[in-house]
């Protein structure tokens, strides 16, 4: 890990305007909490930065013959980070430099508490033997497998490569209902079949090897593991094997499973499915014994390589599935679509924000995990999450690109806690208007021809918050309210990574001011905040739709008129790329979905601003938590090392209102539902 500190500031300079977002935290008192953003003077620990920087550049210049002027080309003028590139993507950049440019105060607005707020209580534990872990690679995205032939899919893809560098190392699983409809690889280049039953519109996508050595490239350029999925549908053990070995051939180690299908217990479920692919005849028994065919295969080709099944929303369907013989090394795979009800059915489990937010959906989700969970303990085997979203219903509704995504942020880490291994998030590479409302990530173009620049929706920005937490173990939090959840991760360096989910509305409910009681002594507290307006906010991800500058529209990050002293302003924008350090230092819009008002990268641990009011060596402290806000705190104690610095390698940015193509429905991320 390495700690990305903020650029020197010059003594005397006037700081940036603050974004709307710190203006409307700022306290509107005196005292000695009050964080005054504007006109800040330069810190002692800024000052020796840079004395050093400049010691350091000095020393560069001065060092060894200099070349001939006329023979040097001239530099390409840099944008509003010194040393950096004009449109440089956010993978190419330290984060740490970003936050600086960003210019964040020492002190987060509106942490100190107020007289008269509502009150809460967390109280710490101790990390002990048997905790789980938290790990870089549990946060990841789930994509169908016919994505594998999509061109965008390659490290050469900027936005992407932003995207995965902010999960910090993902899982990234390719699968869903095309695995066992529309998905057929061949590593000879046969034609596509004919014969396959298709619906109104589908078509069948060819995969080969050259596919999976394309992304096996974006795989190794972002620190990314990847679980690929055989057609199960269609049976043919041969055909998974092949897969299974050119992907070993292609992805190497970062390769950590095979899915054998989709959601098996679906496969038939009456005539008049529109997703089945089965008859009558199909059943737990005939699965288990084609799981276990199709297992031997792939291990005579690719021994030891984990096989991951059942990607199954149903307990008799794991048992089948952890009993097949001939499966080890074997994953149980779980999926959670808590609130898929598209009818009129289980009014709890309506895609609303009532239910998004109400705690039987939690319960719900524990109830979930953790039976699958006993499933993994009695066969001695891991829990995945190897597919999962708030909701599967086609078309957009109340929770579709919004706040909600507060409770994407609190499901990554309940899950962890629960003992799952891995999570991904089930997404899209399409376009953020018109493509699947519910994907984290999407893409400018139409849904007949998708363009190559992609951006985060507010679920997407809660997952790059989440997997900014460096790795640790989760230890025990308690929380006396059922509308604040808590989850604490324990860092080697004795530091702990705090989340706090407030699932109170933010149009209705203020502040409240939280204590913290910890099990040692604290020196400092900084923080990091998913917020929005209202539940109904959402993150401007659909402006990496839009070119910047064009019509009029907004900037990738949020605005319509360029940031203060906006160095964009005088050139173009790269066409090719949303996520770049220009669009990183525009602040969102008043009241859109952000993290600390901007969108990515997220700031690293150890240069974000402190909670106000904390005293060194006390064992408590408080802050102020507004309504309908995911916030992590880093708390350092008085012996800590090191600060935790993984810094978040940028991500996308966020997402508009839903917009629909006319005369286009709008697409659901697993092409069905659950």
């Amino acid at each position: 890990m390495r700690t990305s500190p903020r650029p020197p500031v010059t003594p005397g300079r006037t700081a940036p305007s603050p974004d709307p977002f710190w203006s409307s935290q700022a306290p509107a008192r005196s005292g000695p909490n009050t964080s005054s953003l504007p006109h800040r003077t330069l810190p002692v620990r800024r000052r020796a930065l840079a004395i050093f920087v400049t010691v350091l550049l000095c020393a560069t210049a001065c060092a060894g013959p200099q070349p001939d002027p006329s023979m040097t080309p001239a530099p390409e003028p840099t944008g509003p980070v010194p040393g950096v590139a004009r449109n440089a993507p956010l993978h190419a950049v330290d984060p740490g430099l970003v936050a600086a440019a960003r210019d964040l105060p020492e002190t987060y607005p509106g942490s100190a508490p107020r007289d008269g707020d509502p009150t809460a209580r967390v109280t710490l534990g101790r990390a002990s033997p048997g905790d789980e872990d938290y790990r870089h690679g549990s946060v990841g995205l789930s994509l169908e497998s016919t994505d594998l032939a999509d061109p965008r899919l390659g490290k050469d893809n900027d936005d992407l490569v932003s995207i995965l560098q902010s999960l910090h190392e993902p899982t990234l699983r390719f699968g869903g209902n095309s695995t066992d409809r529309r998905f057929f690889f061949t590593p000879t280049d046969e034609p596509i079949p004919t014969d396959w039953p298709l619906a109104k519109g589908e078509k069948i996508t060819k995969v080969t090897p050259a596919d999976l050595e394309r992304v096996a490239a974006l795989a190794r350029r972002t620190g990314t593991s990847v679980i690929l999925s055989a057609n199960l549908a269609r049976y043919d053990p041969d055909r998974a094997a092949d897969l299974a070995a050119h992907a070993r051939a292609a992805f190497g180690d970062r390769l950590v499973g095979l899915m054998i299908g989709n959601e098996p217990n679906g496969f038939h479920r009456g005539s008049d499915d529109p997703l089945g692919v089965k008859g009558p005849e199909w059943n737990r028994t005939v699965y288990a014994r084609q799981l276990t065919a199709y297992a031997r295969a792939v291990h005579r080709k690719v021994p030891h390589l984990r096989i991951v099944a059942p990607g199954a929303y149903s307990d008799p369907w794991w048992e089948a599935a952890a009993e097949a013989p001939g499966t080890a090394p074997f994953a149980l795979a779980l999926h959670q679509y808590p609130l898929s009800e598209c009818g009129t059915r289980w009014t709890r489990q309506k895609p609303t924000v009532a239910n998004a937010v109400a705690p039987q959906t939690r319960e719900r989700v524990d109830a979930l995990v953790s039976r699958a969970r006993s499933v993994a303990d009695e066969h001695r085997v891991p829990l995945w999450i190897t597919e999962t979203s708030l909701s599967s219903c086609p078309g957009g509704n109340q929770i579709t690109e919004t706040l909600a995504a507060v409770y994407q942020a609190d499901y990554s880490m309940r899950v962890q806690a629960l003992a799952a291994e891995r999570v991904t998030a089930h997404s899209s590479l399409g376009p953020c208007h018109g493509g699947p409302p519910m994907s984290p990530l999407c893409s400018d173009g139409t849904v007949g021809s998708p363009g190559e620049r992609f951006g985060l929706r507010a679920n997407g920005l809660a997952l790059a918050l989440i997997a900014s937490i460096p790795q640790g173990t989760m230890t025990p939090a308690r929380t006396g309210s059922e509308d604040l959840t808590a989850f604490a991760v324990s860092h080697p360096d004795g530091s702990t990574s705090l989340v706090l989910s407030d699932f109170r509305d933010p149009a209705t409910a203020g502040p409240r001011t939280t204590t913290v009681s910890t099990p040692g002594p604290v020196q400092r507290v900084t923080q990091s905040q998913l917020r929005g307006g209202s539940w109904r906010a959402t993150a401007p991800a659909g402006d990496a739709a839009d070119p910047h500058g064009a019509s009029g529209s907004p900037s990738a990050q949020g605005t319509g008129a360029p940031a203060p002293g906006d160095a964009a302003a005088s050139y173009p924008a790269d066409p090719r790329v949303a996520l770049s350090v220009e669009n990183a230092l525009r602040p969102t819009a008043d009241g859109a979905v952000s993290v600390d008002g901007y969108g990515l990268p997220i700031t690293p641990p150890a240069v974000r601003p402190e909670v106000a009011g904390v005293r060194p060596g006390a064992t408590s402290f408080a802050v102020s938590l507004p309504a309908g806000t995911t916030t992590v705190l880093t708390i350092e104690t008085k012996h800590a090392t090191a600060r935790p610095s993984d810094p978040a390698s940028p991500s996308g940015d966020g997402t508009p209102a839903p917009q629909v193509t006319p005369g286009t429905p709008r697409a659901t991320t697993r092409s069905g539902g659950q």
